[in-house]
């Protein structure tokens, strides 16, 4: 288990030869970056073989950044004071006696799917930041270490199904889980892998856009690629001595060759393989490409999947956008929440302004793009083995505010889940007439990390070791939801 953890004792073995691993850096890093083929090298040395399969064999996680309002989506309150309630009323489901926001019609056909936990809490400081860091980790935000990512440690302890692929990846990777990301007492080499490269802006349903990182060198000729291809070969034929380290110190580097031509990897990565009739379902914006690819790498075996989505595409010429001062359309509706049409104006608490778009325009996108998410997985058959998590940081306040939006609200909010063995058509717990507080079977994004562990087949009781052998629970004290196994 020492070699879990510390990766760079095992590589400086005397038994493991550094001129071949040299070489073979050399030979992948120079055609498409050492990250990524550090990453790809490094996965499957410590991967954990006394592995018990679990319900899920993957994780597909959809991240809604900003906060969404639960009274908007999956725990409408009618009775609330009439100053407060939403002017969006509920709608049945294809579920008796379970209903959601009118916002979510199409959703709501695939209700019978869902497991929707209206009892969810999450950091005491209701900022981004902490209750971004909180679901992404299962950690307190302002815990005493550095707890890595939970993707980090599911690829840690279970490797990956596709091998020519890094085990967690961020599509496209953006703004709040930037800053909150890390591998913690983990390798390097288990971050999450970004098919994006900016912090805001990343528009999937550009057509001319693409994942920078799987690019050739622009200084490497397509017959210097070759060539390089060519060099492992008759490396792997040569007389160095082989060990079990260096078989699978090449192989990974190979596979960091084979990702830039694996057409297996590449279908994965391009939406133009699917159907117009799956990208008109899923949506062509930037929501529904988010979504799709994040479908798409699932299928091709990655183990974790964190879809982080921002903004609809659509909108992002808005003047100022992703600027500071500027558009900035997350969830985040301190003004205005149910206008029409754009949203914000000067924040009394910050004196910033700062323009968006508000809960009724914004969500028939998600509604679209998740329910077409649910229906295709189901149809495929990914549902089976891939737990899906649909979570946005923090619910909102169960007042609407002098500005006529809802601020930052971290004591309830709903998340769903769906898929390996999650029962569907089930409401779990339940908050008050306002929508402010849980009443009944309060849950936590510690809980929810537990939950993911469990279901992976990880045994969370064995505990997992810092470098200096002090061992450290998976989450902060979280207990599994008991109502989805």
């Amino acid at each position: 288990m020492a070699n879990l953890f510390d990766l760079s004792r095992l590589l400086n073995r005397r038994e493991h030869h550094p001129g071949r691993r040299k070489l073979l850096r050399s030979i992948s890093t120079g055609m498409m970056g050492a990250g990524l083929a550090d990453m790809l090298a490094l996965e499957a040395i410590a991967k954990n073989t006394g592995h018990r399969p679990g319900q899920a064999k993957r994780v597909l996680v959809i991240y809604e950044e900003g906060g969404i309002s639960q009274m908007d989506t999956w725990d409408p309150k009618p009775q609330a004071p009439y100053d407060h309630r939403t002017p969006y009323q509920p709608i049945d489901t294809n579920v008796p006696g379970i209903q959601f926001s009118s916002l979510m019609p199409m959703t709501a056909r695939q209700a019978d799917k869902l497991s929707v936990i209206r009892s969810m809490t999450t950091a005491r400081v209701a900022g981004h930041k902490e209750g971004c860091q909180e679901f992404f980790k299962g950690y307190r935000f302002d815990s005493s270490f550095d707890f890595p990512d939970i993707g980090s440690v599911v690829t840690d302890q279970i490797g990956t199904d596709c091998p020519q692929l890094p085990g967690y990846i961020f599509c496209p990777g953006i703004n709040m889980p930037n800053h909150v990301t890390s591998t913690g007492f983990l390798p390097a080499s288990r971050a999450p892998w970004k098919l994006g490269t900016r912090n805001l802006g990343e528009n999937l349903s550009d057509p001319s856009w693409e994942v920078k990182s799987l690019q050739l060198n622009p200084k490497l000729s397509r017959e210097r690629f070759q060539q390089r291809r060519e060099l492992l070969t008759q490396l792997d034929r040569s007389a160095v001595a082989k060990t079990e380290t260096a078989e699978t110190l090449q192989a990974y580097y190979e596979n960091a060759v084979d990702l830039l031509t694996s057409p297996r990897v590449q279908a994965s990565l391009n939406l133009s393989t699917e159907s117009d009739q799956t990208r008109d379902r899923y949506g062509r914006d930037h929501r529904g490409c988010c979504y799709l690819l994040g479908r798409k790498l699932i299928e091709t075996g990655v183990r974790f999947v964190s879809v982080t989505v921002i903004q609809p595409p659509e909108h992002v010429n808005r003047p100022g956008y992703g600027q500071p001062k500027g558009v900035f359309l997350n969830w985040d509706h301190h003004e205005g929440i149910y206008q029409k049409g754009p949203c914000g104006g000067p924040q009394g608490m910050s004196n910033q302004e700062r323009f968006g778009l508000p809960h009724p325009v914004m969500m028939p996108s998600l509604d679209r793009s998740f329910s077409a998410l649910i229906e295709d997985m189901h149809t495929r058959g990914l549902l089976a083995d891939t737990l899906v998590c649909f979570i946005t940081e923090m619910g909102r306040t169960p007042r609407v505010n002098k500005w006529g939006g809802r601020d930052h609200w971290g004591r309830a909010m709903s998340v769903a889940l769906a898929g390996a063995g999650v029962p569907g058509g089930q409401v779990i717990g339940a908050t008050n007439k306002e929508g402010g507080d849980v009443t009944d079977r309060l849950y936590t994004p510690y809980d929810y990390a537990e939950t993911i562990y469990r279901k992976l087949g990880i045994d969370t009781a064995a505990r997992i070791r810092r470098p200096d052998g002090l061992p450290v629970e998976f989450t902060d004290g979280g207990h599994p939801i008991r109502e989805v196994f």
